[in-house]
């Protein structure tokens, strides 16, 4: 089972989209606009980079968005970025520490 599917596993996550920081669409599990999502997490990975950079922040790694009802977490590794869309949003602490666990040999 990819990584991929073991986090689309974990409770509370809807769906896993799996892109690069180009906007290219790489694979998805449980989300029918997935190119959709991969181009607008592309874009918006990079600019959180390159915004980053400028403030010598260092390297992207995650960044959480959590709205009334459902959260967002964008994982930056080795050019790739992993987009977990997470209801309710409480749930995204837990996931984005079971994420940062799944992904530790993609640096």
């Amino acid at each position: 089972m990819s990584d991929l599917a073991l986090i689309a596993k974990l409770p509370d996550v809807k769906s896993v989209v799996l892109g690069d920081l180009g906007g290219a669409f790489l694979e998805a599990i449980q989300e029918p606009d997935g190119e959709t999502v991969a181009a607008v997490m592309g874009f918006v990975a990079t600019h959180l980079v390159e915004a980053g950079g400028q403030l010598g922040l260092g390297a992207l790694r995650t960044v959480s968005v959590a709205g009334p009802a459902r959260g967002c977490l964008v994982a930056v590794r080795a050019g790739s970025v992993l987009t977990a869309t997470v209801e309710p949003s409480r749930s995204l602490g837990a996931v984005e520490k079971a994420v940062e666990t799944s992904l530790k040999g993609w640096d």
